[in-house]
């Protein structure tokens, strides 16, 4: 692994966006942070009582995780050494300074923010109706698809907040804590997503000096300590906006302990569930090919099995979990063609930001970050239909491309 990750670095400069560097740290420092946790921590939190495991469960796993990135890695090699000359010059070239960027203020932004807050609002209504103020149960019966549609809008939401703040810094900044007061609603740790894509918009629209680093690092701490937050809300008695606002006021002294929690479960948790979902998931190829079926799941039939693919109500089991409970052949398999994935999707960044696309890169990039970590913690479907997201948008910007000479031919005549 280490030989391979020297390889990687000499290939592949590194840049903020990259995919490939983000899945590299974020399963580095889960398998680091889960043995230092498994040793040398002796006061266990043992969420859902997974943490207590045996030694020889525990290391298998860690084996496990160790072979999927190795898998990983190689994929990411053997691209590269099949690419082309051009591309492989995107891959040798750090695009960092190509990240910050002024953005054009539309000027009929703020209508479009308007009318896209105001669906919102309405979404979130027929989705959850007043259970979005206050109900009893953290997670209500509630359409799935129209949830996707609200959390894709949201983000929408977002980077055009993130663009009138150059503008307009005190207007963006009510729309921002509009949104996230109704999205609070849900409990979801995306509405955590939401702030810090924001910041970044901010980090990205404010150039590359000391100031803009120095503001966003402040901006990365007050958003972790939010996130520290959110994650108290799932053990409240009752849930929505008014009992999560109640909460602020009721805050507890052992805040730092919820702090070192939520470093627990960001990055070690989902070691626990995997082990536990190894043990527990069936060994079955059809919930496989369901899982990657990029058809809605009702037509791919993941709802024959998705109520019995949990640990409990509010752990489902993990991308990993189900992956190792296929074995070491496809554990190989699987991640040599994500790290293959990303490194198609990585080019296609590097080629858009060539080509001052920024915005499309950024979303992209957000995608596939969604993805890693979701990975850790939940379901296969879940976590690989972010890939399917990006993708697609690569797909649509190909075929607009195509079809964008004839548009402007229309245009002229």
């Amino acid at each position: 692994m280490l030989f391979e990750l020297y390889l990687v670095k000499k290939i592949l400069k590194y840049f903020l966006l990259s995919p490939i560097y983000i899945y590299i740290t974020f399963s580095t420092l889960s398998l680091i942070t889960s043995v230092l946790y498994f040793y040398f921590f002796e006061n266990k939190y043992s969420l859902y009582n997974l943490d207590f495991v045996s030694e020889n469960s525990f290391l298998e796993v860690i084996k496990m995780y160790l072979i999927a990135l190795n898998s990983f890695l190689l994929g990411t090699i053997i691209f590269y050494d099949l690419s082309t000359k051009k591309s492989k010059l995107l891959f040798n070239k750090s695009f960092t300074d190509s990240l910050f960027h002024k953005f054009s203020v539309p000027t009929n932004l703020l209508l479009m923010i308007r009318v896209l807050f105001a669906l919102i609002i309405v979404l979130y209504f027929t989705a959850y109706g007043t259970d979005i103020l206050i109900r009893n149960d953290y997670l209500p019966n509630t359409n799935r698809a129209l949830i996707v549609i609200i959390k894709i809008f949201s983000f929408i939401l977002i980077l055009l907040l993130g663009i009138l703040h150059q503008k307009n810094k005190m207007v963006s900044n009510f729309y921002l804590f509009l949104l996230i007061l109704i999205s609070l609603g849900t409990g979801s740790r995306t509405v955590f997503l939401f702030v810090i894509t924001y910041f970044i918009i901010l980090f990205i629209s404010n150039g590359n000096t000391l100031k803009n680093k120095l503001v966003f690092s402040i901006n990365l701490i007050i958003s972790f300590l939010f996130l520290v937050y959110l994650m108290q809300l799932r053990g409240l008695p009752s849930h929505g906006i008014i009992p999560y606002l109640k909460n602020l006021s009721n805050l507890n002294q052992s805040f730092l302990g919820d702090f070192y929690f939520n470093i627990y479960y960001s990055l070690i948790f989902g070691t626990y569930v995997t082990i536990k979902t190894v043990q527990e998931a069936q060994f079955d190829w059809n919930i496989i090919f369901i899982s990657i079926n990029p058809l809605p799941g009702s037509m791919a039939g993941w709802y024959k099995y998705a109520n019995d693919m949990r640990l409990n109500q509010f752990a489902p089991y993990s991308l990993h979990g189900r992956i190792f409970k296929m074995g070491i052949p496809f554990i190989i398999t699987y991640f040599f063609m994500t790290g293959i994935l990303f490194s198609y999707i990585e080019k296609k960044i590097r080629f858009y930001l060539v080509n001052g696309k920024k915005g499309l890169a950024f979303i992209i990039a957000l995608l596939l970050t969604l993805h890693i970590i979701y990975g850790f913690e939940y379901n296969l479907r879940s976590a690989f239909r972010y890939i399917y997201y990006g993708l697609f948008i690569v797909l649509l910007e190909y075929l607009f491309g195509l079809i964008k000479p004839y548009l402007y031919k229309k245009i002229e005549h």
